[in-house]
């Protein structure tokens, strides 16, 4: 089973994605997390979007993903991904088809090895046009923003919201604008905007949504 969660930068997938696995008994992989190993990657080894080995380079790149952790060549770069620098240069390098290209296998590969929670931009449009359920997750730019600076100055991130707020703005434009799957809502998926809701509220309108797609209840 596969449970598809797109949605834009700060809408909460990564937490709401998380719990809902928990509660259905199915992993949980953030897509996302790819892209700013990416990112991270590239900017470090100064591989830009541009350059016509970047498809080459991700390919090599040593990506494990665990429950609670990703790691880049061995390393832990849970932390070191979550930065709104890294934030910016996931969108930057995710625009890039090569390495859309280089991550989709990964991403399939992982997502069909068990019952599974993927969350990311395309995952219903793209990775699983055929995943059992889909949900556009989603909240306003503002909403977004306090709900990411919290969770930055709960990792020690120093941030402002003025700054914070301008990211998530970028990151809808670029992610919305870009050639090459962009985030969208799928035409079958169900939108869950979570503006008013807490996050229990927002994982039980999921749940919820879940169910009656699979014939346990209603939505």
């Amino acid at each position: 089973m596969i449970i598809a969660i797109d949605g834009p930068a700060g809408a909460g997938k990564s937490t709401v994605s998380r719990m809902l696995a928990d509660r259905l008994g199915c992993v949980r992989l953030d897509t996302g997390a790819l892209y700013r190993v990416v990112g991270l990657a590239a900017t470090r080894a100064g591989v830009g979007p541009d350059d016509p080995d970047l498809g080459r380079f991700v390919a090599g790149l040593a990506i494990d993903v665990e429950p609670d952790h990703i790691r880049l060549d061995g390393q832990d770069v849970d932390r070191a991904i979550r930065t709104p620098e890294a934030s910016a240069a996931a969108s930057r390098y995710a625009a890039v088809p090569a390495v859309r290209d280089a991550l989709l296998d990964l991403q399939r590969r992982l997502g069909r090895a068990r019952d599974t929670v993927i969350d990311g931009r395309d995952i219903g449009t793209v990775v699983f046009p055929d995943a059992d359920v889909k949900i556009f997750l989603t909240a306003a730019p503002e909403q977004r923003a306090r709900r990411r600076l919290a969770e930055l100055v709960e990792r020690g991130i120093d941030a402002d919201f003025a700054a914070v707020l301008a990211d998530i703005e970028q990151r809808d434009k670029q992610d919305s604008e870009r050639a090459v799957a962009p985030l969208r809502r799928a035409d079958d998926a169900v939108e869950v905007d979570t503006s008013r809701l807490d996050l229990p509220g927002s994982v039980d309108r999921c749940e919820a949504v879940v169910r009656a797609a699979l014939g346990g209840g209603s939505s």
